[in-house]
């Protein structure tokens, strides 16, 4: 009995041991798990370096009061388990504001560069759309991102060309008279123009090629220099310039000026003159009032009436007799401006 005695004892013996041991690993076990940790934490502010007993990532910004947003990115992930050295990096998302198809799109993103939020965003760059800021931008901060689709056309257009007179001068023709020798023609091209829209609104157009579809015929013309008129007294007078001019007539009845006799501005010209023959209305425009004239087929003149109806290179004769009125009608004549000093009215 003595021996069995003995032989309980030390097994009781073996068994404390053994659960003692077990103890101490699940005391060490525990001390492992729950030992301090040197870490740091890289945010967008800056570096820190902390420590804790905290177990994981998500657990050590909980109790640094790190504030994060869905958009942000955490490397390591918020479920790795923490360990002595581990280095947390916090990518901020950004907000971007796109302008792009007349659409304003926001985006938060953790994206480096223009270029890569565009694609996060979806929005696809054609060859020639323009982008500001440029594509390789880093994204530091809040920012703004316009893109401007670019859109060319080429169109074609016909342009005239115009031609030129070569002039020459004649000293047998009036000064002011121009005789046509050749008429000109004017020519024609073909212009083939690259034409840039950007978001549908034309910025530029260019030139690219040209075609002439109609060769210019340049004209020619006389311009007279003779300045002596002989008038059909068989005088010589010198004029100015001459002119071809519509010529009407014109007599002091109510059917010419509207005024009868009695009327306090029957026969009163514009100037205040009487009229009389060799008085004539014009456009003081073209003609100026008190111009002495010479027109042909009627002899010398007066530039001292003129009338609504007088505009332009027109030219009213004055006549004492209805009938002569009636007779002379409508015409082309000449009319020369003399080399004479104005009347004074």
């Amino acid at each position: 009995m003595k021996i069995n005695f003995q032989i309980n004892r030390s097994l009781f013996s073996v068994k404390r041991i053994a659960i003692l041991a077990i103890c101490l690993i699940m005391a060490a076990s525990f001390a492992y798990s729950t030992v301090k940790k040197d870490i740091t934490i890289e945010d967008n502010d800056g570096l820190m370096s902390t420590s804790t007993f905290k177990k994981t990532v998500g657990d050590v910004l909980l109790e640094k009061g790190v504030q994060l947003k869905p958009q942000d990115k955490i490397t390591p992930a918020i479920s790795t388990k923490l360990e002595d050295g581990t280095k947390i990096t916090i990518s901020r998302a950004r907000k971007v504001t796109i302008h792009a198809d007349g659409k304003e799109t926001t985006l938060l993103t953790t994206a480096l560069d223009i270029g890569s939020a565009l694609k996060e965003a979806g929005i696809l760059l054609g060859e020639k759309d323009k982008l500001e800021p440029a594509a390789d931008t880093p994204i530091n901060g809040d920012m703004t991102v316009k893109v401007a689709r670019v859109t060319e056309q080429l169109i074609t257009k016909k342009v005239k060309i115009d031609f030129v007179n070569t002039v020459s001068k004649n000293e047998k023709l009036d000064k002011g008279i121009v005789n046509v020798v050749k008429k000109g023609q004017p020519g024609e091209k073909e212009l083939s123009i690259q034409v840039v829209f950007e978001d549908g609104q034309e910025v530029s157009r260019q030139i690219v090629s040209e075609k002439i579809t109609k060769q210019v015929q340049n004209g020619v013309i006389e311009e007279g220099t003779k300045t002596l008129l002989v008038s059909s007294r068989g005088e010589l007078t010198r004029f100015v310039k001459a002119m071809k001019m519509v010529a009407t007539a014109y007599d002091a009845t109510f059917e010419s000026t509207g005024k009868n006799p009695g009327d306090k501005y029957y026969g009163i010209t514009a100037s205040g003159l009487r009229v009389r023959p060799g008085i004539v209305a014009v456009d003081p425009q073209v003609i100026p009032l008190g111009t002495w004239l010479y027109v042909e087929g009627y002899g010398e003149a007066l530039a001292a009436d003129k009338g609504s109806a007088i505009k332009g290179n027109k030219i009213d004769l004055y006549y004492e007799s209805p009938k002569d009125v009636s007779r002379f009608g409508r015409k082309t004549v000449k009319v020369y401006v003399l080399d004479k000093p104005r009347y004074k009215f």
